[in-house]
């Protein structure tokens, strides 16, 4: 699933390639990602409108223009690609976008867990998908005080706290098991029970492995590629996620996989152990 690394690895190529085109046509080939609006809604906003503002938040990406903001979140398998010459849509294209040099921005989604939503001209703020988001690790700093306010009352672990995107808007399974490594922090304690150092280091984490993976453009493991069917080298600096049994690249110690909350957990049982930094918590 594109998560805040993949999304904003998207939103970066595409910044050169579609701010203030003209759109010229707009060919709706699929419905079952469009949500709360027809072909025709579509079309009408958009054509002849310019591509103003490409956004992010979360995971969610925002194209603007005067009179449109066109919401999209890939889901599992959803992403978008710029062709410079325009190309024929694949059976899995759900939305074209052409523009009147030509070129187009296709979204496909295979398994059409992604979801694509039309409103008028409002701001991030008024956007109701994205109300809701919590802190955005790279729209706006945060201290470690708000930090440590976000998890007083939760008492769910921190793998569990990290993904709900009230608290913190953009992280997936795969940079939570990566940054609860990089933070030395067992993927089990509960969130409110974080003492002060592992709280420091988690800050710090968060901002290094996401950063990090955007350098990297992304971590493709199965089918992510940015706007240009490029695809990201993060999978290639991974250190816990998917390497269930391999040695820890820190002391050796076998890689084990939980599930947790439906969902794989990686992390070391020696660099993660339990309660391996006693002190005060923010409880």
């Amino acid at each position: 699933m594109p998560e805040l690394p993949e999304v904003e690895t998207i939103r970066l190529t595409l910044l050169p390639l579609i701010i203030g085109k003209e759109i010229c046509e707009v060919g709706v080939l699929g419905r079952r990602v469009i949500e709360q609006t027809s072909r025709n809604r579509i079309r009408k906003l958009l054509f002849g409108n310019r591509i103003n503002a490409c956004l992010r938040r979360g995971k969610y990406l925002i194209l603007q223009g005067k009179d449109f903001s066109l919401l999209l979140h890939f889901g599992m398998s959803g992403g978008l690609t710029f062709f410079p010459q325009g190309s024929p849509p694949h059976k899995h294209t759900h939305l074209v976008v052409r523009f009147s040099d030509r070129s187009e921005l296709h979204y496909h989604d295979p398994r059409t867990f992604g979801r694509i939503k039309l409103y008028g001209s409002l701001s991030l703020q008024e956007i109701p998908e994205l109300s809701h988001l919590g802190w955005d690790p790279l729209e706006e700093e945060i201290s470690l005080s708000h930090l440590r306010q976000a998890f007083r009352r939760r008492k769910a672990c921190i793998k569990l706290a990290l993904l709900d995107q009230r608290l913190i808007a953009g992280i997936g399974n795969i940079y939570a098991s990566e940054i609860l490594f990089h933070a030395s922090i067992d993927p089990l304690k509960p969130a409110n029970q974080l003492s002060e150092k592992e709280l420091g280091r988690l800050h710090r984490a968060i901002h290094g492995v996401l950063r990090g993976a955007i350098r990297e453009g992304g971590t493709s493991i199965i089918s992510f590629r940015n706007a240009e069917g490029k695809r990201g080298g993060y999978q290639n600096l991974l250190q816990v996620y998917g390497r269930e049994e391999e040695a820890c690249p820190r002391c050796q110690a076998p890689i084990l996989n939980r599930p947790l909350g439906g969902r794989s957990t990686y992390y070391c049982p020696h660099c993660q152990k339990p309660n391996p930094d006693p002190g005060r918590t923010i409880s």
